[in-house]
C-alpha cells in the first residue's frame, strides 16, 4: 500500500446533536452555512476533502501553511457570521491539524497521520485550532498569527507524547497530568506572540512572568479640548497615569499607553476589538483653562460597542490635588465595574502611598509629564525643555523620586541621541538614579535608567542584569521598560531572555515598534537560519545602515548573491561613511564577537569592503 507524508485537517461541529434536538431546522441551516465556509476555504487553499459526516470534515493538504491558513480563514469566517447575528444559532467547530505519514487507499487516507489529526480536533477549544509540533515547525515565521504552547499530550492509541500548539493562544491548555510548574511556567507566559507579522512560538522557562488575567482594557489618550495644542502633553500625561494606576493596582489586563496612542486616530470600537481583542475601551476629554479643569470619560463594552456607565464628569481647580483625585476616581470606578473589590487600589494604605509619592507642586508634576512627552517626537527642543524643568524640579523638590529618575534618563537620551551631550553624563545619570532610589526604593524607572547606563558604558552583563531584573520585578507590566531592556539582553547574546521580555512587552502593547524585531533577526543569524532572518528584517522595514548590513550579510550567507550585492550598493550610496567601520554599531551595542564576525563574513561575501579588524580597533 502506498505511503506518503501529508498534512491532515480534521474539523467537527461542537454540540451539534444538542442543537439538533433543540431546533432541527435552525441547526441544519447553521451547519450548511458553516460547511460552505469551511469547504470553500479548503478548496481555495489547495486542500482535498476525503471524508465527511455532515457535521465533520477531514481534508488533505500538500502544505502545512496552506492547511493552517484555511483553518484560520474558516474559523474567522464562522466567528464573523456568528457576530453578525445569523437568524439561526451560534454553531462552532473544533479543528486539528497534523503533518504525518498516511496510507493511500484509493481516494481515502488512513493511518496515524489521520488518527492524530482527529485526536487533536477533539482537544481544540470551540472555535479554535490545535496543531502538532511538526506543523508548528513548518509554519514558524510564515504566518501573521499567534499560537500558545499546550505542552506534550498523550493521545489515545498513540505511543509517543505529542507537543501541541493552540489558537487562540489564550485558550491553550496544559496536559492535566505530569505537570511540573518549574518547567512549564504559567499559561500566559507560554503564549506565543506575534512579532512583525511572523509566527513565533515561545517556550516556557523559569524566567517567565504571569500576565494579568482580568478583562482587557484599552485606554485611549484623552482628547485635549481646551483649545491650546500646547496642552496635549497634559492630557496625554493624565491618561498615562490612569493607565499606570490601573495596571499596577488592579487585576485587570491594561494595554500599554503606547497601544492606545497608536490607535488614537482609529478609535472606532470595532477596529480596537478586532486589532487588540480588547474587552473594554476607556476614553475621555480634558478641558483646561488657567484655573479650572474638566475631565469627562467614556467607557465602552468592546464586544457589543455599547456605552457603559462612565466615571465623571470631574470639575475642579487646576491643582495637583484635583488631578490626583481624577486619576484615583477614574481608576477606582473602572476597577469596581469590571475588576474585583479586593484590588489594591481600594486599600487605604495604597492610596496613601500614591499621594505620598506625588510631588508637592503642580509644576513638578507637569515637568514629569513633559519628560514623557519627549518620546512622542524625540525632538531636541522637547529634550531641552524636559531637561531644564527637571533640573528645577529636583532642586525645588529633592524628595520627588520620579523627577530624579526622569532626569537620569534625560542624560542617557543625550548620550543615545547626541543631544547637548554633557561630558559627565555617566556620573550625572548615576547620581540622579541613586537620588531617585533613595527617595523611593521601589522606583522601577530608576533601575531602568541604571540598566541602560550600564550598557552604554559597556559594563559587565552581571551589572546590567541586576538592574534590569530589579526594574522588571518592580513593574512587570511596563511594556516600554520590558522591550527596551529585552533588546539589550538580545544584543548581548542572551536571546532567550531578550525575546521573552520583548514578547511580553508585545502582549501588553500589540503596537510595539517593529524595530524590536531586530532581536529575533539577530537570533536567526546566530542559529544559521538566514532565510528566516531575511524574512524578519523585510517585515520590519527600516533603512538603518546596521539593518541593511545584516540584511546584505544574510542574503550572501543564504546564497542570494544578487540581492546581497544590490543591498551593498544601497549602503554605499546612502551611507558612504559606513564602510569606514562597519563593525561599530554592532560593537556599540555589546554584541557577541561571534555574531559580529558572522555578519562581517556575510558582508564580505556580498562584496562590501570590510576592513581588517586590527585596522580599526
Amino acid at each position: 500500500m502506498e505511503r506518503r507524508l501529508a498534512t491532515i485537517l480534521a474539523a467537527d461541529a461542537v454540540a451539534y446533536s444538542k442543537l439538533m434536538g433543540e431546533d432541527e431546522v435552525a441547526a441544519l441551516a447553521d451547519l450548511t452555512a458553516c460547511r460552505a465556509l469551511i469547504d470553500a476555504q479548503i478548496s481555495s487553499h489547495g486542500g482535498r476533502i476525503f471524508g465527511s459526516a455532515g457535521d465533520s470534515v477531514i481534508a488533505e493538504f500538500a502544505s502545512p501553511v496552506k492547511a493552517v491558513q484555511a483553518a484560520l480563514a474558516a474559523q474567522n469566517g464562522i466567528a464573523q457570521a456568528n457576530a453578525e447575528g445569523r437568524e439561526s444559532g451560534q454553531l462552532q467547530f473544533r479543528m486539528g491539524i497534523h503533518l504525518g505519514d498516511v496510507m493511500v487507499q484509493g481516494e481515502n487516507l488512513l493511518g496515524d497521520g489521520v488518527n492524530i489529526a482527529a485526536r487533536l480536533e477533539s482537544l481544540a477549544p470551540p472555535g479554535g485550532i490545535i496543531i502538532s509540533k511538526p506543523v508548528a515547525e513548518m509554519v514558524h515565521g510564515k504566518l501573521d498569527v499567534a499560537f500558545g504552547d499546550s505542552g506534550a499530550h498523550k493521545l489515545k492509541n498513540i505511543t509517543q507524547r505529542i507537543n501541541l500548539w493552540t489558537w487562540p493562544p489564550q485558550k491553550a491548555v496544559r496536559p492535566a497530568k505530569q505537570r511540573d510548574p518549574k518547567k512549564l511556567g504559567s499559561l500566559a507566559a507560554a503564549t506565543a506572540l506575534v512579532l512583525g507579522g511572523l509566527v513565533y512560538l515561545v517556550y516556557p522557562n523559569e524566567e517567565s512572568f504571569t500576565l494579568p488575567t482580568g478583562p482587557k482594557v484599552l485606554i485611549l489618550p484623552f482628547e485635549n479640548v481646551g483649545g491650546d495644542p500646547q496642552d496635549d502633553y497634559f492630557s496625554d500625561g493624565l491618561t498615562r497615569d490612569i493607565n499606570a494606576m490601573l495596571a499596577k493596582f488592579t487585576n485587570l489586563f491594561i494595554f500599554a499607553p503606547e497601544a492606545g496612542t497608536a490607535l488614537r486616530d482609529k478609535p472606532e470600537c470595532e477596529v480596537i476589538r478586532n486589532e487588540l481583542s480588547a474587552d473594554y475601551i476607556l476614553g475621555g476629554t480634558v478641558q483646561r483653562s488657567d484655573d479650572k479643569l474638566r475631565v469627562t470619560t467614556t467607557f465602552t463594552d468592546a464586544k457589543t460597542c455599547l456605552q457603559l456607565q462612565a466615571p465623571g464628569p470631574f470639575e475642579g481647580d487646576v491643582s495637583l490635588a484635583s488631578i490626583l483625585d481624577v486619576q484615583v476616581e477614574v481608576a477606582r470606578k473602572i476597577a469596581s465595574l469590571i475588576g474585583s473589590s479586593d484590588a489594591p487600589l481600594f486599600k487605604a494604605d495604597v492610596l496613601q502611598t500614591i499621594r505620598e509619592k506625588a510631588p508637592e507642586s503642580l509644576d513638578a508634576y507637569e515637568c514629569y509629564m513633559t519628560a514623557h512627552w519627549f518620546y512622542q517626537t524625540f525632538a531636541l527642543p522637547e529634550h531641552r525643555r524636559a531637561r531644564d524643568c527637571l533640573l528645577r524640579t529636583v532642586e525645588e523638590e529633592p524628595g520627588y523620586s520620579l523627577g530624579w529618575s526622569r532626569l537620569a534618563y534625560n542624560y542617557l537620551d543625550s548620550k543615545k541621541n547626541s543631544y547637548d551631550l554633557d561630558p559627565n553624563w555617566a556620573q550625572k545619570s548615576s547620581d540622579a538614579a541613586h537620588h531617585a532610589i533613595e527617595a523611593d526604593p521601589n522606583n522601577a524607572d530608576a533601575y531602568y535608567a541604571l540598566a541602560v547606563r550600564s550598557r552604554l558604558l559597556g559594563e559587565s552583563m552581571d551589572v546590567y542584569r541586576k538592574h534590569a531584573e530589579r526594574a522588571v520585578s518592580l513593574n512587570p507590566n511596563d511594556s516600554w521598560i520590558l522591550a527596551d531592556l529585552g533588546i539589550f539582553f538580545a544584543y548581548s547574546g542572551d536571546f532567550e531572555t531578550g525575546l521573552a521580555w520583548i514578547e511580553r512587552a508585545r502582549a501588553l502593547n500589540p503596537k510595539l515598534h517593529p524595530g524590536y524585531n531586530y532581536a529575533a533577526h539577530l537570533n536567526a543569524i546566530m542559529l544559521g537560519e538566514y532565510g528566516e532572518a531575511i524574512d524578519i528584517l523585510l517585515a520590519m522595514g527600516g533603512r538603518l545602515p546596521m539593518n541593511q548590513a545584516s540584511l546584505a550579510a544574510c542574503y550572501a550567507l543564504n546564497g542570494q548573491q544578487e540581492k546581497a550585492e544590490e543591498t551593498v550598493e544601497y549602503i554605499k550610496e546612502q551611507f558612504p561613511d559606513y564602510q569606514l567601520d562597519p563593525r561599530a554599531p554592532f560593537r556599540a551595542r555589546g554584541m557577541p564577537k561571534e555574531l559580529i564576525h558572522r555578519v562581517m563574513e556575510g558582508l564580505t561575501m556580498a562584496g562590501f569592503p570590510v576592513p581588517p579588524e586590527e585596522t580599526i580597533e
